[in-house]
């Protein structure tokens, strides 16, 4: 797996968590006043199994608040937790007025994005098991604020993140058509903003959708009738689909 934590462009990580602060600290931290500033360290553990996800974010928060981590050989994102629980991860050192400061944010980033990466790490592996072809991928139905952690959670699951964002690609559904008409007139007016570079994704729910955005897009480099619908796999009890040519 690739370095994912180099994908978090450092300013856009650091303005996050301290929005995340500003939101749990808006005035006074009263039970930072209580235990004061002497130096203490706590330690990270996992207790459950599952995949490791979320470090850089964990880090980012400790970072804010000047406090200093030391992680454990072998906890990386993407990491499959295994062995005795609970398992230590990371030392955190500083105020420790700091240390509870960043505790539940720090908590709360790394637990969500550890839960989405291997909740997507199972289904991936149960898709490769029924031998489905396609792709697990996202949605944009993420957390409001927290959008950038679970997409990464997705990666480290070895997910696909699909669309980050309404402006990283074009995604016709059945809304937009029904406004519109029909999917020519859909992808049409897509075109007209979208120009050459950005992608257009049309979902169907038939393979008659399909056929008809495949004239939308290809006109006549195959024959419509080429679509044909694969076996529908379940996983947790939902279909997946897939249609391909052939």
């Amino acid at each position: 797996m690739a370095e994912l934590a180099g994908l978090l462009e450092p300013s856009a990580l650091s303005a996050q968590v301290r929005g995340w602060l500003k939101e749990d600290v808006p005035s006074f931290d009263y039970g930072g006043a209580v235990v004061g500033d002497g130096i203490e360290t706590a330690v990270l553990y996992a207790k459950s199994k599952g995949i490791l996800a979320g470090k850089p974010f964990f880090q980012a928060v400790f970072d804010e608040l000047n406090c200093e981590i030391e992680w454990r050989a072998g906890a990386s994102d993407g990491q499959d937790l295994v062995g005795p629980l609970p398992i230590p991860l990371a030392e955190v050192k500083g105020p420790v007025r700091k240390i509870l400061l960043g505790e539940r944010l720090a908590l709360n980033a790394l637990a969500r994005c550890s839960g989405i990466a291997t909740r997507s790490s199972g289904l991936v592996n149960i898709a490769k098991q029924t031998g489905w072809k396609g792709i697990i991928a996202g949605t944009r139905k993420t957390t409001p604020g927290f959008r950038l952690v679970e997409k990464y959670g997705l990666l480290a699951g070895n997910a696909d993140t699909h669309r980050m964002d309404l402006s990283s690609m074009v995604m016709l559904k059945d809304n937009h058509i029904v406004s519109c008409g029909s999917i020519r007139k859909a992808v049409e007016k897509a075109k007209t903003v979208a120009g050459f570079a950005v992608k257009i994704e049309v979902e169907c729910s038939s393979v008659e959708d399909a056929k008809e955005v495949s004239f939308v897009f290809h006109r006549a480099e195959f024959a419509p009738t080429s679509f044909k619908p694969d076996p529908f796999p379940f996983v947790h009890g939902r279909q997946l689909r897939q249609v391909r040519t052939s």
